[in-house]
């Protein structure tokens, strides 16, 4: 090999090298881009995962209360349904007889004022009136009397009559 072929060769090869400069400055300015894009897509995503934790927390916290609440409202039928079955037992055995006797005593014993009363709240949503007098207004006909508290719908009771009723439970 000759001094101007290799001379040659070096220039053809330190071209070459100046193309490959070009493009890796090409590939370099290309992958910065890349790395800006990849930069603020990781920063949304996490933006995004931030307000997913946050939408997380409050559901768990949404969950619990839920599940607070359930358990309440659990609680509370447990204690309802023997009440319930207890007084479907007790207006199963209503007699005619027995709500006209009821209706003609002048001086009932308190119990009886107290569970007229209740009828009174509850049947004919009456809210200050609830004396016996009343009461016994309301048993007028002892026999349409038992069927309007059989039908009556315990499952649909307004709040402010069972609000009426706690002192009376109590």
């Amino acid at each position: 090999m000759t001094m101007k072929s290799t001379t040659d060769q070096v220039s053809a090869l330190q071209e070459a090298l100046e193309v490959k400069m070009v493009d890796v400055g090409v590939e370099k300015e290309n992958t910065d881009a890349l790395i800006k894009i990849v930069g603020e897509q990781s920063l949304e995503a996490q933006k995004e995962a931030d307000a997913a934790a946050i939408q997380e927390e409050e559901t768990i916290v949404l969950s619990n209360e839920a599940k607070a609440e359930k358990a309440k409202a659990e609680a509370e039928l447990s204690e309802a349904i023997p009440a319930m079955e207890r007084a479907t037992e007790a207006v199963n055995c209503l007699e005619v007889k027995s709500i006209q006797e009821l209706k003609a005593l002048t001086s009932p014993p308190a119990q009886c004022v107290e569970v007229a009363k209740a009828v009174l709240i509850l049947k004919q949503g009456e809210k200050r009136n609830h004396g016996w007098p009343n009461g016994q207004k309301m048993m007028g006909n002892p026999k349409k009397f038992i069927e309007e508290v059989k039908a009556f719908d315990g499952d649909n009771i307004d709040e402010w009559r069972l609000d009426a009723l706690k002192p009376l439970l109590a």
